[in-house]
């Protein structure tokens, strides 16, 4: 299940890290403009994910389907027997929503509500989410056995279906439900860019570790345009891009003022040069009449 999670954390090639993650290290990643070149890494858990499932193969009626609904970073997968006689709840398979129309009684939207949330703060809200479902999860599998258990000791093979399909599916419903609930936990404990515990004069954190506060390492990003502000501007950062092209531009100007003085500086080495041989050479004339040539 974590794995599907994977957005390669501890990795060199972590998505959850650097600018193109924002401030609150998201790793989820949008659309971009046709035709431009780049690329990133793609994540295991991608946000635009529908439904996962892993399936979990047992002889005698064990086998399990453990399905989560929408990106596998903010969901809680569930357990769905092979050997079910009845579908799954109303709010799986329930029509009243769809991609486009959101409806409280279909359970993607309660997942689908959670993962669209935390990218408001990634690195914070998504700990809690992964937490809830690690609970549900680790919950999830006692039941499985404590029920699994069960039904090898009814009196007949359609009963102990009847029984597995029974747990699973009130379980499921149950999960749904509460995941509701703690959608609407995170807007009032995560909401307003602070963390809310309680209503006490100490209950909201502003400042401080597990805060909604900017990392310096953002912050000092002259494109972020916190610390190089002033009233005179920029108002909204330096682009990158055009201080690269200017630094190039100033790259190849020096490089042509380098190259003017190096010119002129061997201009003016060869005129010493000339000066300095033709010198030599009258002085080699003027004392021509101190030596004897012998026949």
């Amino acid at each position: 299940m974590d794995m599907y999670r994977d957005h390669y954390e501890g990795t060199p090639y972590d998505l959850t890290k650097g600018m193109a993650a924002g401030p609150f290290g998201n790793p989820n990643r949008g659309l971009t403009p046709v035709g431009m070149n780049g690329l990133w890494e793609r994540a295991i858990s991608m946000y635009r994910t529908s439904w996962s499932f892993i399936l979990e193969a047992k002889p005698g009626l064990k086998s399990v389907t453990w399905f989560g609904w929408d990106a596998p970073h903010g969901t809680a997968y569930l357990p769905f027997f092979g050997a079910a006689v009845d579908p799954a709840p109303e709010s799986y398979r329930s029509r009243e929503g769809h991609m486009s129309s959101f409806s409280h009684k279909v359970a993607f939207w309660a997942f689908n509500l959670v993962n669209q949330y935390q990218d408001l703060n990634f690195q914070l809200i998504n700990a809690d989410v992964q937490k809830r479902a690690h609970q549900i999860e680790k919950d999830a599998t006692h039941k499985v056995a404590s029920w699994v258990t069960e039904a090898e000791k009814t009196p007949d093979r359609e009963s102990a279906r009847k029984l597995l399909t029974q747990h699973s599916n009130a379980f499921a419903q149950k999960t749904v439900n509460e995941w509701w609930d703690f959608a609407y936990s995170l807007f009032g404990k995560y909401g307003r860019y602070v963390v809310t515990h309680n209503e006490s004069a100490n209950g909201e954190l502003v400042h401080g570790v597990g805060s909604q506060e900017y990392p310096a390492w953002w912050l000092q990003s002259p494109e972020v345009g916190f610390t190089t502000w002033s009233k005179h501007g920029p108002y909204h950062g330096i682009s990158l891009t055009s201080t690269l092209l200017s630094a190039k531009d100033e790259h190849h100007i020096s490089l042509v003022h380098a190259c003017l003085i190096t010119l002129c500086v061997a201009s003016m080495a060869a005129g010493v040069a000339h000066r300095f041989g033709v010198r030599q050479g009258k002085r080699s004339m003027d004392t021509g009449d101190y030596y004897i040539v012998q026949p």
